[in-house]
């Protein structure tokens, strides 16, 4: 699968990930799994993959949120070990962002997923951001690998945007409707 992310990498917006979030991650790790250090985290097979899991899926969203909502990211939000991300309402559109990892390409469920936005964070802190997919456009990338589950290929034909700006614009010049 790397070699295939690294074929598509000019699809996506890197975004370099400040430092000190490493730290905040291992804190909230920690929390969750009640342990004292990262050396008691890293004896444990399961701790191990655990913090990794987290460590790429809280760099995603803080770069996400960055971008796109330029707002302080809530660590305390983070220290609740059942925390669910909930969509991101964006002038009036609702958008998920959904994390993976170099090992497997995403899986979306379209039942519950109208427009969203892939990320990836590498070992060095930076994360790659897809662009804004739609049902159509996931539909027309992915393989159907179960009823209305689709793991996606291809992040070509995706609707790039550099700014919640662009993202904007890219979402009215494809005719997207606006949430209720």
């Amino acid at each position: 699968m790397e070699k295939e992310f690294l074929n598509q990498i000019s699809h996506f917006k890197i975004i370099k990930v400040p430092k000190y979030t490493s730290l905040e991650i291992q804190r909230c790790a920690l929390h969750h799994l009640n342990l004292k250090d990262m050396g008691q985290l890293r004896d444990r097979m399961e701790g191990q993959m655990y913090y990794d899991k987290l460590r790429n899926d809280i760099l995603t969203e803080f770069a996400f949120e960055n971008l796109l909502l330029k707002s302080t990211y809530d660590w305390s939000k983070r220290m609740n070990k059942n925390y669910k991300r909930k969509i991101y309402p964006i002038d009036g559109f609702n958008i998920r962002l959904i994390t993976f990892s170099d090992k497997v390409y995403p899986k979306i469920s379209l039942e519950h997923t109208n427009l969203c936005v892939f990320g990836r964070a590498t070992n060095d802190s930076k994360v790659y951001l897809s662009g804004l997919a739609t049902k159509e456009l996931i539909k027309s990338n992915s393989i159907n690998i179960r009823s209305n589950i689709f793991e996606l290929k291809s992040f070509e034909s995706l609707l790039k945007f550099s700014t919640r700006e662009e993202l904007i614009n890219q979402l009215e010049s494809n005719n997207i409707p606006k949430v209720k």
